[in-house]
């Protein structure tokens, strides 16, 4: 059963650099304290598989070789929002000045509260995390060749399905990736910390200890779950 808080409604925002464990915690987190996951990728991917109005649309531009713009991303987040009550967790989104604007009009117009969790790290840390990660195919399970090995080499342990490395895990694609989100984010962690809605921890330590990191802050903010 979610928290009165949580009832009331709470958009709590994963923000951070590549390979932080933003997904991995706010995945872990919303099973356990009963909260809505959402993350901006997985919906973006799924809108395209399914062919719906705004996956076709936003197919004709990645098909074109453009980015998605900023006004699709937001309607297809927005819209996936309309139907949810109580906590909810992003991850991917907002990525720039433009998407935090129009969501933060969104949760006012609804009454809701936004709050921000920003996970940091070295980059020199996240190139290692992210050039070992493997992918399960089939049902999208992280794997890490050192930290987090699967017991049966190249094969899932959830469902079998087999694990490879995404294109954009390659050192080079992940130090282009790295260079762009700090030129994104600096404006947007400004936004953030204007508003006192952020709340900076570290995605360097082992994951159960930033695991209760950000358990006690939302827990603190947002009240235990009953």
């Amino acid at each position: 059963m979610k928290s009165d808080s949580a009832a009331s409604g709470v958009v709590v925002v994963f923000f951070g650099p590549p390979g932080v464990g933003k997904g991995t915690v706010a995945t872990r987190l919303a099973e356990e304290l009963k909260y809505h996951f959402i993350s901006s990728g997985d919906l973006l991917r799924a809108n395209v598989k399914e062919g719906t109005e705004l996956g076709r649309e936003a197919r004709s531009h990645m098909d074109s070789g453009g980015l998605v713009p900023d006004q699709l991303v937001t309607r297809m987040v927005l819209k996936s929002l309309d139907s949810l009550s109580g906590g909810i967790f992003l991850d991917g989104f907002p990525r720039t000045q433009v998407q935090a604007e129009e969501l933060e009009s969104y949760l006012r117009g609804r009454g809701w509260r936004l709050q921000v969790i920003d996970l940091t790290a070295d980059d020199r840390f996240l190139m290692k995390r992210l050039v070992e990660r493997i992918i399960c195919r089939s049902c999208g399970a992280i794997y890490h060749r050192t930290n987090l090995p699967p017991r049966v080499e190249g094969t899932c342990d959830h469902c079998g399905g087999a694990l490879y490395q995404r294109d954009d895990d390659r050192p080079d694609v992940v130090a282009r990736r790295l260079e762009v989100y700090h030129q994104q984010s600096a404006p947007l962690r400004e936004h953030y910390r204007r508003q006192g809605v952020m709340l900076t921890l570290s995605g360097e330590k082992p994951l159960e200890e930033t695991l209760a990191a950000v358990r006690a802050a939302l827990i603190g903010r947002n009240g235990a779950p009953e």
